[in-house]
């Protein structure tokens, strides 16, 4: 059940994807524009859309291309879920970081790196080391796909929302992620011919 006045957003990227980077910071910019306690998650999600559109970004459809950022997605995956094991808020910081790194700055993605960003922002380095090849990282990258799944997620980026002003039912947004749009559904005001979103049944979360 949720408390009162409290805002959940589920947010599924592409974790080296450019339109998800630019999504998280919408989200991020809106959390603070709201009365409500805004609890964030990002959520990285790996299927053949997500990875297709990479390619297109990339504009190199070739087999080992594909196969590349397929790995990098990956690895960049499990490295959020480590990071993430000490706090999500510094596992949200370190996502971004590394989005930055790959996205704007054209690094990499390498172990070398992974801890370099980690370092940058004082995470416990022998913990992050351990778990970013346990398997209890892989086993919560897993259980995020599930949950893509359970939520209809097949597009990146794509938000579910979840308000306290409506305790039975969410709104998930499959299209353009605007603040705008992130506003509306919290007030309930979201245009019901609009075709981006969705109604959902309540999802109990942890």
């Amino acid at each position: 059940m949720f408390l009162n006045n409290i805002i959940e957003v589920f947010l599924f990227v592409n974790p080296l994807g450019t339109t998800c980077y630019e999504s998280e910071k919408l989200v991020e910019a809106f959390s603070t524009e709201r009365d409500e306690k805004v609890k964030v998650r990002f959520v990285p999600i790996l299927n053949i859309r997500s990875i297709g559109n990479l390619v297109k970004d990339n504009h190199d459809s070739s087999l080992s291309n594909r196969n590349q950022l397929y790995t990098d997605s990956y690895n960049a995956s499990l490295a959020f879920q480590a990071a993430s094991m000490q706090g999500r808020k510094k596992g949200r910081k370190f996502l971004m970081k590394l989005q930055q790194s790959v996205i704007k700055d054209g690094l990499a993605v390498t172990r070398e790196l992974l801890l370099q960003i980690a370092e940058t922002l004082n995470l416990d380095i022998e913990m992050f080391e351990e778990d970013l090849g346990s398997e209890l990282s892989r086993t919560a990258f897993n259980k995020d796909q599930k949950l893509a799944l359970e939520m209809g997620v097949t597009e990146s980026p794509s938000c579910v929302v979840y308000s306290s002003k409506d305790t039975t039912a969410g709104y998930r947004i499959d299209s353009s992620i605007t603040k705008q749009l992130l506003h509306g559904v919290c007030n309930d005001q979201a245009e019901k011919n609009d075709q981006s979103v969705t109604h959902l049944s309540l999802y109990q979360t942890v």
